[in-house]
């Protein structure tokens, strides 16, 4: 995954050198992700899990993430110095956060749990403490969180993931997803989540957010430059969800990087009034 990651990356920054600076950010994020010790270990019990999952809860609860807090600050400590060489814009800021970590004024494992229960009120305490914004103590934490939940994903744990699930959320960690792929002869549609990447099957023509299934009101649009691209959009709720279609643009694409490589779909979804939505369930 590592070498498919890293290739992708090369390529884009070569096809588009306007990405370039994003292509190296991502490159070391995903060089540290793949070896750097893991902080994070879950237990699961498949059993009492299953249903659960069937009334629409994902698999994982934030009671259930086992972090080990000196690893987390090790790799927290590095994620933080990779974002302050490859990043422009709040490099102060970061250099704020480092320093709150470095006089451990931050409590990690309440921090990640928080932030995998998306309770904002510890993050945005901890944030106000340290000096910095929310938004960026919460990006840190969950760029951490889902390079873990990734690992946990691959070593089997997503085994106990219910196969029937048909929620516009993650059944695995109830993240939301970024962006899907349209795969196979019959253009099967895979939602992938932007927190743990774990990938599942959805209704091609039912909106991920609210349910909406009424034709008039759900569309689409693409981009000159960016062949096998489009944008679903949905008029009802203005949520939207960009979509790969892996018979144009390839098979076997690590979608996260796409997802990083067509940020200009985000910005003109924006502009129309649409927005990646609110995660609203009764799971998490």
């Amino acid at each position: 995954m590592l070498e498919k990651r890293l290739r992708r990356l090369e390529e884009l920054a070569a096809g588009k050198p306007a990405l370039a600076d994003i292509c190296r950010y991502y490159s070391c994020l995903y060089r540290l992700f793949s070896e750097a010790d893991s902080f994070l270990r879950v237990e699961v019990d498949a059993e009492p899990a299953a249903p659960r999952q069937r009334q629409g809860f994902p698999l994982l609860r934030g009671e259930m993430l086992q972090i080990d807090a000196e690893t987390a600050r090790t790799f927290f400590a590095s994620l933080l110095q990779v974002m302050c060489e490859h990043g422009e814009q709040g490099r102060d800021e970061l250099q704020v956060l480092q320093g709150a970590l470095q006089a451990e004024k931050l409590n990690l494992p309440v921090l990640l749990r928080a932030a995998f229960d998306r309770d904002r009120k510890p993050v945005t305490r901890a944030a106000e403490d340290a000096g910095v914004s929310p938004a960026l103590l919460e990006y840190c934490l969950t760029t951490a969180l889902g390079a873990a939940l990734e690992r946990c994903r691959q070593a089997g744990l997503a085994e106990a993931v219910v196969a029937d699930w048909e929620h516009g959320y993650c059944p695995f960690c109830g993240g939301l997803p970024a962006i899907a792929e349209l795969r196979g002869e019959e253009g099967k549609k895979l939602l992938q989540c932007s927190l743990c990447g774990h990938q599942w099957s959805f209704h091609r023509l039912t909106c991920i957010h609210c349910g909406n299934t009424d034709h008039e009101t759900l569309a689409y649009f693409t981009v000159d430059g960016e062949p096998g691209c489009r944008v679903d959009v949905c008029r009802s709720c203005s949520g939207y969800l960009k979509v790969v279609d892996s018979r144009q643009r390839g098979e076997g694409l690590p979608l996260e990087v796409e997802d990083a490589a067509t940020l200009q779909l985000d910005v003109l979804a924006a502009r129309e009034g649409f927005s990646r939505g609110k995660k609203e369930t009764t799971g998490c």
